[in-house]
């Protein structure tokens, strides 16, 4: 009889799986990248996530096709992508005008709105000499409209969108220089947009806020104190936590691991501290957002470019 039990006990063994696998870090794989020709401008800048939906955003000058099938709007076009967690695309706009147009950074709203800034140019303005019809004109000349020749993307631009992709609103806010927006938050009641002006080759940072009627603040010129990120970023995760990290030796919990050079790393953990999940990546991790139902998006910066990983083991 005990011996039946024992070679039931081994039976059972064999078919339950183990309790506590080993887990691995494994390296993140198939990135959404800008598949593009090379040299033609086009990039991936920022992207923000809600329960159904990763929207990106970025520029578009020729290539793209992964991404974007709206038509051209005229020179290069800002642009905001809707893909879901499988990452298959659901909807696509382009943002702009018929002159070049950038689109640098996205936020969303409590009702789900997406806000993008970016930055576009004054409208080229013409004005026409106007001819004393006292003077007599024997020879019947014709005076051309002059053209005030302006800057490129000297006018800040914040395009508000809706969750289907339609366009709702847009504002402007005339520089006096070459404006580059890189960040936009949003603190639960008005948005924040901070950047650089280049003006006679002079570099300032800049802050301007707005609120959402679309009514801009002054504009704030002079250095931003520059936020240093912490040694191990935290980034809640339903009941769990992501931590996000450069690893250079090994990491507690993940025996098979030992980096052999610094390297990003995003590491699922319980709050009691039992790791659950890792990933890895090649290139410096400049943004990661978690999402129920969707798990993990990073935004990593690889030789220059953007990529995007969407990480369903960190759900």
């Amino acid at each position: 009889m005990k011996f039946r039990v024992a070679l039931f006990v081994i039976s059972l063994a064999c078919f339950t799986p183990a309790a506590n696998a080993a887990i691995r870090v494994t390296p993140a794989k198939a990135p959404i990248t800008a598949i593009s020709p090379a040299g033609s401008g086009d990039q991936i800048s920022d992207f923000t996530v809600n329960p159904t939906v990763i929207a990106i955003v970025g520029t578009i000058e020729s290539g793209l096709t992964n991404l974007v099938t709206a038509p051209s709007l005229g020179g290069s076009d800002g642009f905001i992508t809707a893909l879901d967690k499988s990452k298959v695309r659901l909807w696509d706009l382009r943002l702009g005008s018929s002159s070049d147009d950038i689109a640098t950074a996205i936020t969303k709203d409590k009702s789900g709105y997406f806000w993008i800034v970016g930055a576009t140019s004054k409208p080229i303005e013409t004005t026409t000499s106007i001819i004393d019809t006292a003077t007599l004109n024997l020879d019947s000349v014709v005076v051309d409209p002059v053209t005030t020749p302006i800057n490129s993307l000297n006018r800040l631009v914040i395009w508000k969108v809706g969750v289907t992709g339609q366009l709702a609103e847009t504002y402007y806010f005339d520089v006096d220089g070459m404006v580059a927006p890189s960040v936009i938050n949003f603190d639960g009641t008005n948005f924040k947009v901070t950047g650089n002006i280049t003006k006679d080759l002079v570099t300032q940072q800049f802050s301007i806020s707005l609120d959402q009627s679309g009514s801009f603040s002054e504009l704030t010129l002079g250095k931003i104190a520059a936020v240093k990120p912490p040694a191990i970023a935290t980034i809640k995760a339903g009941v769990n936590n992501l931590k996000s990290f450069i690893s250079k030796t090994t990491i507690i919990g993940i025996p098979s691991w030992r980096a052999k050079s610094p390297t990003p790393v995003i590491v699922k953990y319980t709050k009691a501290g039992k790791v659950l999940a890792a990933n890895s990546f090649t290139g410096k991790v400049k943004k990661v957002l978690w999402q129920s139902g969707i798990g993990a998006v990073v935004l990593v910066e690889t030789n220059l470019d953007n990529e995007i990983h969407v990480l369903p083991n960190m759900a």
